[in-house]
């Protein structure tokens, strides 16, 4: 299984570093690895035109690059810092971005690829945030696995290791999940869609 892991902090060494270097750890072995920093690629706002319907967002910056990487994974883990009881800007920048102005035009080509979520910050909002980018997830019509607590890190510990098992045992679920779902040769026939593609109006 191919992990990538989408990192919204700008700091180098802080808490999301030692989330990484925990998933680098515990998959040693059973999985690759790619965390991507979001701080190390240009991504611009919105501009709101809708002209990327049909087409992909022709903002000329570093987001399709970002989006080519996510296709290439199995499995996608999310990991948003927390900024005024939301997600920093330029997580959501990158939400904005991705979904509105490349997963839709494309039809959302990430369907059916695993995803998660793990969220770091101070003690209030982890839950909002966590909410938020997994009904992200959703409407990209992800498979979304978790462990039955969400894996939400408070920063102001030295250490959160019901946050950390929590991480683990998600991690472990994001594996047991790709293996069941490679048991079968696909033989080249596309995967069954249980559900109609539904288009709602803009307006």
């Amino acid at each position: 299984m191919k992990l990538i892991v989408i990192v919204g902090s700008s700091r180098s060494h802080g808490v999301s570093s030692q989330v990484v270097s925990l998933i680098r750890r515990h998959l040693e072995g059973r999985a690759s690895v790619q965390d991507l920093w979001l701080r190390d690629y240009r991504i611009d706002y919105c501009d709101a035109d809708n002209a990327c319907s049909h087409t992909d967002c022709l903002l000329q910056d570093d987001v399709a690059a970002i989006v080519e990487e996510m296709a290439k994974a199995d499995a996608i883990l999310y990991l948003p810092v927390m900024h005024a009881y939301g997600t920093n800007s330029r997580f959501q920048a990158f939400l904005e971005r991705v979904g509105y102005g490349f997963l839709r035009p494309r039809e959302r080509p990430l369907r059916d690829k695993l995803a998660a979520v793990a969220v770091v910050g101070r003690r209030y909002g982890h839950t909002a945030v966590f909410s938020q980018v997994v009904l992200n997830v959703l409407l990209n019509k992800m498979v979304l696995v978790g462990s039955g607590f969400p894996a939400t890190f408070n920063t102001q510990l030295v250490q959160d290791p019901e946050a950390e098992q929590a991480l683990r045992e998600t991690l472990d679920r994001l594996l047991e999940h790709f293996h069941k779902l490679n048991e079968r040769p696909r033989q080249g026939v596309e995967r069954l869609r249980l559900l109609k593609q539904v288009q709602f109006q803009t307006g």
